[in-house]
């Protein structure tokens, strides 16, 4: 036994050896875009949304993880980081995973420029999906990285070894247990490599083959999955959360039509939102950008089609891959009963690195393309995809700075407000109940100049709280104001709600906006906001 783990020690050491310079480039890569994109929300403990409802986990993330079916979360924030969300430590752990996923991703695609692995590590570390969880669900931040990593590494163990597919399904099952969106990034990885494998003039029983064993590496997972969720549910004793967008049971209640106009719905939203990406650059500028991408990648592959050298059948499965590319980027969206938002695409931004997987493809093998249009091509893909990452990163400082700014907002009208109730008779600090109906109209209207950012799942409103949730008001008060104030129990809180004489009261900051009803002192901020899917 000790001779075989002191071989096993060897050939990682050895492999690790072989590597390092890989391994040295993509983590360096990884840092320079995740800092001067990140570093702002790292260091600026701005929580809002989610984020504080789960600023520790002990109190109320542990069991809402595991009935939304992110059953490994528990165990990795208890070994890893503990149940407080620490955004430094988060984000360096979230970009220790990323720079681990780019290393698998080069691995998987033999990736040497250090150009291409430049801007492999820009789409992983700087992208929609990352910036909206790093703004508004940073306490989720390293775990769904973590399940990024995992997921490429199911791809690099399906690609690497014979039988690897088998070993590939305990990885992606901890991914799918960490974050069960990432299952739609090893499907779009496995979809672009088999396309590149075609083009290079793959065999069409090779390439079938291969692409089985990814279906049953998937499918394997998910039956790990299955019986891991069922004994951990078994052993707490809690049940699936129902009744909402992220309910792992909403495609059991759906039928197969539903499902299906689910799926051709998730599959025109997702290139969509590809083409037109919240950006800070003009709108009609990013679809030029993406269009043009588009033209030049396609291009490259219907030439490279039409030649004599691909066979009828490889063809065929080519452009079926590219075809069905679009809904394995967003298979969860007809999983999920026609929903999808931010946090859960990260494989759309994955197209671009398909676009330059195809430029750099073109210069190895399509012998066919005269050299200047080679590297020309290879050439506008650079460019065009850096501007890209350089609109996310403006455009995720810009998010960061919004969300700055608005806790300092919220932070200076709680002020008032608490100053307000201590001033009312008969309150007493810690002991009379408290409810808080509505939202403040001013704190509902975007930021003058930043009003694109709204469109970042979880920037929508400058109110940090948003939503008149008891729980939201309990972290506030524990951990922003660190004031001893009691809310009322649940029910109180959701009767004060809708009661006619709250509805008749004014907003504040007018006079009668805080009123004692029934030994509760109720505050109204505003009317009620709109209701809408908050939890990532």
């Amino acid at each position: 036994m000790n001779d075989r783990c002191a071989r096993y020690s060897e050939s990682i050491g050895n492999y690790l050896r072989r590597n390092r310079r890989l391994i040295r480039l993509c983590l360096i890569a990884t840092f320079v875009w995740g800092l001067c994109a990140h570093a702002d929300i790292f260091i600026q403990n701005s929580f809002s949304h989610d984020a504080l409802n789960e600023f520790n986990a002990e109190i109320f993330g542990y069991d809402w993880k595991i009935q939304l079916g992110r059953v490994f979360v528990p165990a990795y924030r208890c070994i890893v980081r503990g149940p407080i969300a620490l955004p430094w430590l988060t984000g360096v752990l979230s970009l220790l995973y990323i720079s681990f996923a780019v290393f698998l991703t080069a691995k998987v695609f033999d990736i040497h420029s250090p150009v291409l692995i430049f801007l492999t590590s820009g789409i992983f570390a700087v992208n929609r999906a990352y910036i909206a969880t790093a703004a508004s669900f940073i306490q989720d931040l390293d775990c769904n990285m973590l399940a990024l990593a995992l997921a490429v590494l199911s791809v690099y163990l399906w690609k690497r070894f014979d039988r690897g597919y088998l070993l590939g399904m305990i990885p992606l099952c901890l991914a799918i247990g960490l974050y069960q969106s990432f299952i739609s990034v090893p499907i779009t990885l496995i979809i672009i490599y088999l396309v590149l494998r075609l083009l290079s003039g793959e065999r069409f029983g090779a390439a079938f083959r291969q692409g089985l064993k990814g279906v049953a590496m998937i499918i394997g997972a998910g039956v790990l999955y299955f019986i891991a969720l069922k004994t951990i549910y078994k052993v707490t004793g809690l049940a699936i959360h129902s009744g909402s967008y992220n309910s792992l049971d909403t495609a059991l209640s759906m039928s197969a039509s539903e499902i299906i106009r689910a799926a051709i719905k998730g599959y025109l939203y997702t290139c969509r939102r590809i083409m037109t990406t919240t950006s800070v650059y003009p709108k009609m500028l990013v679809v030029a950008v993406h269009a043009i991408l588009i033209l030049v990648s396609g291009s490259i592959v219907l030439c490279r089609l039409f030649q004599r050298e691909i066979g009828i059948r490889e063809k065929i499965l080519a452009l079926a891959l590219i075809a069905l590319l679009p809904l394995g980027m967003n298979i969860v969206y007809p999983l999920t009963g026609g929903m999808s938002h931010d946090v859960m695409e990260f494989s759309f931004w994955l197209s671009y690195l398909f676009a330059l997987l195809i430029a750099w493809w073109a210069i190895a093998h399509f012998d066919a393309m005269k050299p200047l249009l080679k590297f020309g091509q290879r050439f506008v893909s650079v460019c065009l995809v850096f501007c890209l990452l350089w609109g996310n990163v403006r455009t995720a400082n810009m998010a960061y700075l919004k969300k700055n700014l608005e806790q300092q907002a919220n932070l200076s009208l709680f002020t008032r407000i608490v100053c307000r109730m201590e001033g009312q008779e008969g309150y007493v600090i810690g002991e009379t109940p408290v409810v808080f109906s509505g939202a403040p109209v001013q704190m509902l209207e975007p930021v003058p100049g930043l009003e694109d950012l709204s469109n970042v799942f979880g920037c929508r409103y400058p109110y940090v709280l948003y939503s008149i949730e008891r729980k939201r008001y309990c972290a506030y008060f524990d951990y922003i104001l660190m004031n001893p104030a009691k809310m009322a129990d649940p029910e109180i809180w959701s009767q004060m709600q809708t009661d006619s004489r709250v509805v008749a009261m004014p907003s504040y900051p007018e006079e009668g906006c805080m009123a004692f009803l029934d030994g509760v002192l109720v505050v109204k901020l505003g009317e009620q906001p709109p209701r809408k899917n908050s939890e990532s």
